[in-house]
């Protein structure tokens, strides 16, 4: 009998092992299977982290493109600076040659205004002339024989040296009063003269003025400086006159001498003079 209540205790001890055994092996089973969200969990996770390690390589490729067009923009920009300043140092030369061009044309075109004014003047006559040049003579003004000394075309103003041609007894005294003739010798030497002799009397240096434009001119030369025929003279313009200077000077102050005409302290005419 106890070898039969031994066989029993056994048989219910192995009972209890595989019954335990069972509910130990049904759990195991459980948890090495997957759930759905264990799935879902892993599947995001993986998805998460390809993501991540694509966006990590797409910035690095990004930023290492990135690199080299910041490197040539700011190497452009260096050019461009470099550049500008080399136009503006480049341009400084050029402005001051504008500067200077600038300046040369202003010159030229006062120069060309000076000789156009000039030009109008030349061809203007003097009966057009309307504008008296500023002078002044001495108070002791009158008419009478004279050398013209200056001619300035630009102004039209004439100087004028007077002096006196001494005749019969004032050429006498002269000579007896400044030149040490005795009375006989002095009489003796006037009353020998040509008709064309005289006493030749300058002892005041000053000189009088004429404005050339304003008043009658005559000479014995034409325009042309061709002398007149016979010992009439021939009444010239002021533009005349001024070509006749221009071309001839010396038929105007060194060949005849002059009468000046005075009026109202002013010498009113100018003219030439034949003397034989």
């Amino acid at each position: 009998m106890n070898m039969g209540g031994d066989n029993r205790r056994d048989n219910s001890g192995g009972n209890r092992r595989n019954r335990f055994l069972k509910q130990q092996k049904h759990p195991i089973r459980q948890r090495t299977g997957r759930t759905v969200l264990e799935m879902v969990l892993i599947a995001g996770v993986a998805i998460f982290i390809c993501a991540s390690i694509i966006f990590g390589a797409l910035y690095f490729i990004n930023r290492n493109k990135a690199d080299p067009g910041k490197v040539t923009t700011a190497v452009e920009d260096t050019t461009s600076e470099a550049e500008d300043t080399t136009e503006e140092e480049s341009t400084e030369p050029e402005e001051s040659a504008g500067t200077m061009t600038a300046a040369t044309d202003s010159t030229n075109i006062i120069t060309t205004e000076t000789s156009t004014a000039a030009s109008v003047t030349e061809t203007t006559p003097a009966s057009e002339s309307t504008t008296a040049e500023t002078y002044v003579n001495p108070s002791n003004m009158y008419s009478s024989y004279a050398h013209m000394k200056t001619f300035d075309p630009l102004t039209g103003l004439a100087e004028f040296d007077y002096f006196d041609i001494l005749r019969g007894a004032d050429a006498i005294a002269w000579l007896v009063a400044e030149e040490g003739y005795t009375q006989a010798e002095a009489e003796a030497e006037v009353n020998n003269y040509a008709d064309s002799e005289f006493v030749y009397k300058n002892v005041n240096p000053q000189l009088r003025t004429a404005d050339m434009k304003t008043i009658p001119i005559t000479m014995m030369y034409q325009a042309d400086g061709t002398p007149v025929d016979g010992a009439e003279t021939v009444a010239l313009t002021y533009h005349e006159f001024r070509t006749l200077y221009a071309a001839h000077p010396d038929s105007v102050l060194d060949s005849f001498f002059y009468y000046c005409t005075v009026a109202g302290g002013t010498i009113t005419k100018v003219d030439q003079v034949y003397w034989p």
